[in-house]
């Protein structure tokens, strides 16, 4: 039986057509808005350099940000690995967590866009671990890990949050913008290790 990696899956709807939220997506410097200062003070994205316009597949860049419940910072090597405007959107990230004995892992970030039935999008977000090295405590014990993992949809679902209303504030300006609601709860599936 092929085990399932750790991952985990949040949805939002938005007013903000598809094309809005990809181009967001896309325009690789407005993740320091939606991703860094719209984030929380103990997880967020502090410093980002990519090229300038929109990312396309094979699209590198650099980020480094800061880790709840830890003194460590992070630093990413990330390449855009999907960018199907306006349906999918896809970056494969390295990430390196604190100096001594730093944990490695590797990350996929997807974000399926799709047409909601009553006008604007859907958004679907789907992180997954693909690897990791030298994991931080929280990460090695099985209980701890499992913890962290249900922690994780809190911290990505305000960070979609602030996608998606970053994303009507551009596509919307004159409209009134109804607060994006969450699809089926939090999370719609997470899974551990």
């Amino acid at each position: 039986m092929e085990q399932q990696l750790p991952h985990l899956q949040i949805s939002r709807l938005s007013n903000a057509s598809p094309e809005a939220v990809y181009d967001l997506l896309a325009d690789l410097r407005s993740h320091l808005e939606w991703a860094g200062t719209r984030q929380t003070r103990d997880f967020h994205l502090v410093s980002l350099e990519a090229p300038p316009g929109p990312a396309t597949v094979g699209t590198s860049f650099t980020s480094t940000g800061v880790i709840p419940m830890s003194r460590r910072s992070w630093s990413d090597r990330s390449t855009v690995t999907a960018a199907d405007r306006p349906l999918r959107f896809e970056i494969t990230t390295q990430a390196r967590a604190g100096e001594r004995h730093a944990m490695t892992a590797v990350y996929r970030h997807q974000y399926e866009i799709s047409p909601a039935a009553a006008g604007g999008s859907r958004v679907t977000y789907t992180l997954t671990q693909l690897s990791i090295a030298n994991p931080m405590l929280r990460w090695a014990l099985p209980g701890m890990r499992r913890m962290t993992w249900l922690m994780t949809p809190m911290y990505s679902s305000r960070g979609l949050r602030n996608l998606v209303a970053l994303a009507e504030e551009r596509d919307l300006p004159t409209k009134a913008v109804r607060p994006p609601s969450v699809v089926a709860g939090s999370p719609i599936h997470t899974q551990e290790m």
